[in-house]
This record gives C-alpha cells, sequence and structure tokens, in this order.
C-alpha cells in the first residue's frame, strides 16, 4: 500500500457513487471519514456484527463469505479497489449477514453509518447511484446463483474466464489473451462453488484441449471462441 497521505477530498469526488456532489458535501463526508489498514487475513467484519458504516477500498483485496458451523468457507464476492462494502446496510438497522477478510494488504476508507444516511436523505442523485449499485449485485447474485444451480462446474470456470474484464472483445477473436485471477486457486474455486481439485482438474481438461495455458495465477486463453464453444 501506498505511504503517501490520501486527500479524502480528491478521492471522494472521484468515486462514481459521489459524483456530482458539491464541495463542502464532500468535505462534511471527508471530515468524518478514516482510513484504515488491515493485512492479509485479518477479518474486516464478522456475520452478526452491527455496521458501522460504508467501506470504500482504495487498494487492496477483500473476501465476503459465509462459514458453516464446520468451518467450511463459502466466498461470496471478491471486492478490489475502487469496490465498496456493506451499502445495502445504509438502508436499514440489519447487521452484517456476511464475514468480511483481507485477502491482500487493504487500505480502506470508512463512511459513518449515520453520515452517509444523513448525506442519501437530502441528495436524491447519491440514494439513486446507492441504489442503482445495489441492483447490479443483486443481479449478479441472481446470475451466480442459476450458474449453481443450472450449469455445470466446467461451465461456470469458462464463463468466469471469458466474462474477465481482459478478455473484452477478443472474446470473438482468435487472439491469445491473459487472465490473471485476482486472489488464489482455492479461493476462486470456492467463488465458483467447486472444490479446489474439481477447479484444477477443469483448468488441466482445458489445457490438454489447447484451450488454454496455465502459469501460476496466470491463464493465457488461446482460443476464446473455441473455449466459449467448450463447456
Amino acid at each position: 500500500m501506498g505511504s503517501r497521505r490520501l486527500n479524502v477530498v480528491s478521492y471522494l469526488g472521484s468515486q462514481p457513487l459521489f459524483k456530482d456532489m458539491s464541495a463542502p458535501e464532500l468535505a462534511r463526508i471527508a471530515a468524518a471519514s478514516t482510513v484504515r489498514r488491515l493485512s492479509r487475513g485479518e477479518e474486516l467484519f464478522h456475520a452478526g456484527q452491527s455496521c458501522e458504516g460504508l467501506y470504500l477500498v482504495i487498494d487492496g483485496m477483500i473476501k465476503l463469505y459465509a462459514k458453516a458451523p464446520s468451518g467450511h468457507e463459502k466466498v461470496i464476492e471478491v471486492i478490489g479497489a475502487g469496490g465498496c462494502v456493506s451499502e445495502s446496510l445504509m438502508f436499514s438497522e440489519g447487521a452484517h449477514s456476511v464475514n468480511a477478510s483481507v485477502l491482500f494488504d487493504v487500505q480502506l476508507l470508512v463512511v459513518p453509518k449515520d453520515v452517509l444516511v444523513h448525506e442519501i436523505e437530502h441528495n436524491a442523485g447519491l440514494a439513486m447511484r446507492m441504489l442503482t449499485g445495489l441492483s447490479r449485485r443483486m443481479n449478479g447474485l441472481v446470475k451466480d446463483i442459476e450458474a449453481v444451480t443450472l450449469h455445470s462446474g466446467v461451465k461456470r470456470v469458462v464463463d468466469y474466464l471469458l466474462h474477465s474484464p481482459v478478455v473484452g472483445e477478443a472474446h470473438n477473436t482468435e487472439q491469445d489473451v491473459t487472465v490473471s485471477l485476482p486472489a488464489s486457486k482455492g479461493t476462486i474455486a470456492s467463488l465458483l462453488s467447486v472444490t479446489p481439485e474439481h477447479f484444477s482438474r477443469i483448468l488441466h481438461d482445458l489445457q490438454a484441449n489447447g484451450l488454454i495455458s496455465v502459469e501460476r495465477r496466470h491463464i493465457h486463453i488461446l482460443d476464446a471462441q473455441r473455449l466459449a464453444s467448450y463447456a
């Protein structure tokens, strides 16, 4: 993480959620917010814990996960720089329903809930942007449920690779592209609801069929069109 002091007002103004807010509004939020740094493996919050505010990820990476009494974990979402956590709890009095821990050393801007709720009550644009973000995230979770219940593990892995932003327009070309997994293979496997062993077997089979090559966390897509039709 960078050692330079963060200009909180400028940072807030650069984030889509706070765009079009006036300088006094940004200054008011910034004055109440705090920068927090956590190291890999540290917990940000636990399920059942009350929500202190909105977490904006400046850099680093966080995973949201559920944990069974047996200790088994299911990764729900991986959130990197530019993302935010706990938006839904700005509109309710509920507690966190999942856990959050640090995958890579993270720097966060924590906006207190009462401060943000006050701004939401007086700024329709901010409220609509938050609701738009929540809608987008909910649609993503619905698609995840659909994929787990209706699609095979192979298709989930293939779709994950092809929907990576780096693939982009190469999806319909024969251009080689490289997808760098944002976290460990075990974390990505949990995110896709397959076991680490199954995930490794799928990658091995895709590689054996000449569709990808694997170099640690870097997966080279050799033919996006063939890969799309494989699953």
